[in-house]
C-alpha cells in the first residue's frame, strides 16, 4: 500500500487544514498528516553541516520529520499565502529539509502542492509555483500537481461547493499517481 505524508503549513486551524484533512480522510493506504504548528522547529542557522552528512546539527521535530519523508511514496504539502509567499512555518520547514539535497535523498518522490489565499486562485497558483520551484528542483521531487484555492476567513471553504470538486481532482490524481506506481488496491472513483 502507498504511503502518503501531508504538511500542514498553517499557523491556525482553517481552509489549509480543510482542504489537507479532506484528502487525508479520502485516501486509502499508511497515512499522515502533521500540523507544523504542533512542532518545534527550529530555523536553519546556515551552519553548512549538512554540506558534509545528510543530516542537521539542529536536533529538534525536524529530525523526525526528515525520517518520515524518507519513508513516504508521496508528500503532500499545505500552506496559507502570506504576501504572495508561503507561511513562515513552512518555510522553515523548507530550510530545514536541505540535508535532503546533497545527498538526493527524495529524488523523484512525489509531491502535490496546495495553497490557500485571500486573493484569486490564479495568482496564489504563479506565486505557488515560483516560490516552491527551488525546493522541488534542489530536492528532484517529482511534482503532480500544484493547486489553490481563494479563500479568506476560516470556514470559506468548507462552505463552497466548488471548492469539493476541486479537492476531488486532488484525490483523483493522487490515486492515479499511486496507480501508476503499480499500487493497484485503490479505487477510483
Amino acid at each position: 500500500m502507498a504511503k502518503y505524508l501531508l504538511i500542514s503549513g498553517s499557523p491556525r486551524k482553517g481552509n489549509t487544514d480543510f482542504v489537507l484533512s479532506r484528502i487525508f480522510e479520502s485516501i486509502e493506504g499508511e497515512k499522515e498528516l502533521i500540523f507544523l504548528r504542533d512542532k518545534n522547529i527550529g530555523h536553519c542557522i546556515g551552519c553548512l553541516s549538512c554540506h558534509t552528512k545528510p543530516q542537521c546539527a539542529i536536533n529538534d521535530d525536524m529530525t523526525e520529520i526528515r525520517q518520515k519523508m524518507l519513508s513516504a511514496d508521496m508528500i503532500i504539502i499545505g500552506t496559507p499565502n502570506y504576501f504572495d509567499n508561503v507561511s513562515g512555518l513552512l518555510k522553515d520547514f523548507i530550510d530545514r529539509t536541505h540535508p535532503f539535497y546533497k545527498a538526493a535523498l527524495l529524488k523523484d518522490k512525489k509531491l502535490i502542492l496546495i495553497m490557500v489565499g485571500g486573493g484569486k486562485a490564479e495568482g496564489s497558483k504563479e506565486f505557488l509555483d515560483v516560490v516552491m520551484s527551488g525546493f522541488v528542483k534542489y530536492l528532484g521531487l517529482d511534482l503532480m500537481g500544484s493547486y489553490c484555492f481563494q479563500a479568506l476567513y476560516s470556514n470559506d471553504l468548507r462552505q463552497n461547493p466548488e471548492s469539493n470538486k476541486q479537492v476531488e481532482e486532488i484525490i483523483k490524481t493522487i490515486k492515479i499517481a499511486s496507480l501508476k506506481e503499480g499500487r493497484e488496491d485503490l479505487n477510483l472513483p
